[in-house]
């Protein structure tokens, strides 16, 4: 299947980043928000893409419009992180042609990778499409079965909740597990200079969701719990493991 025209659907930095890069590289792309019908604009493309909050609901009820209207061909993207793509697919009349590809940025060298995760139902067909697609826009994706965290979340909130367990039996300072990582793992950026840019409550978040599905190993430490409490969310708010000014 050739994919020639894509609809985005929520506006954000990121939404907005990828139709620039979409476009340029000679796709017709519309983007659309819910103050909008975004629907129509949906019934004319061959992928959809959207970029709401993670609100199950929501994107089950937008994608559910997407899907009454959209051409029988058409694929349906979730941009989550969470494993809902079986749950939100198995609500459309398409779940083969239903699938999740998350956007991830590289924070060192500001490039965007793209997740293709599939579905149960979903077809190897419409996996080939969207990889194609992504390579064709200049992106590197990876392809993987839909998981709690996917790939980089999970690694990176396990990395930090470790590295916060570390610190809070004060096996060593904030700044010389950050040294360690950066000089002897090749880190760009050490574990608590990436939670702050992260979010530390998107951190505890994604900890959450792993613990509840995957078992213990995965409990959030009590110290990046009450970092959240504190409002201490990282550069967003101005401390975390770091002050900033």
């Amino acid at each position: 299947m050739s994919i020639e025209n894509i609809t985005i659907i929520g506006h954000s930095t990121l939404s907005a980043e990828l139709a620039q890069i979409l476009t340029k590289s000679g796709f017709e792309v519309l983007t659309t928000d819910l103050t909008e019908d975004y629907s129509a604009k949906a019934s004319v493309a061959e992928l959809v893409l959207e970029f709401l909050p993670e609100d199950l609901e929501l994107k089950g009820k937008v994608l559910c419009d997407c899907d009454a209207r959209c051409k029988g061909e058409t694929i349906l993207v979730t941009t989550t992180g969470n494993p809902w793509i079986t749950r939100l697919a198995s609500n459309t009349t398409r779940p083969d042609r239903f699938i999740g590809i998350n956007f991830v940025r590289n924070w060192a060298q500001g490039k965007l990778f793209a997740q293709v995760a599939k579905g149960l139902q979903t077809s190897a067909q419409t996996v080939e499409a969207c990889i194609e697609s992504l390579r064709r826009a200049g992106l590197t994706p990876v392809k993987l079965e839909e998981s709690p965290g996917l790939i980089i979340d999970r690694m990176i909130a396990s990395v930090i909740n470790e590295a916060a367990l570390m610190y809070s039996t004060r096996l060593a300072t904030i700044e010389d597990i950050d040294k360690m990582m950066k000089l002897c793992a090749n880190w760009p950026l050490g574990p608590f200079e990436l939670a702050d840019i992260v979010g530390i409550d998107s951190v505890v978040s994604t900890l959450e969701t792993l613990h509840q599905q995957l078992g213990a190993k995965y409990l959030p430490c009590p110290l990046l719990r009450k970092m959240v409490d504190a409002g201490w969310l990282g550069k967003k708010t101005g401390r975390g493991f770091y002050t900033y000014t």
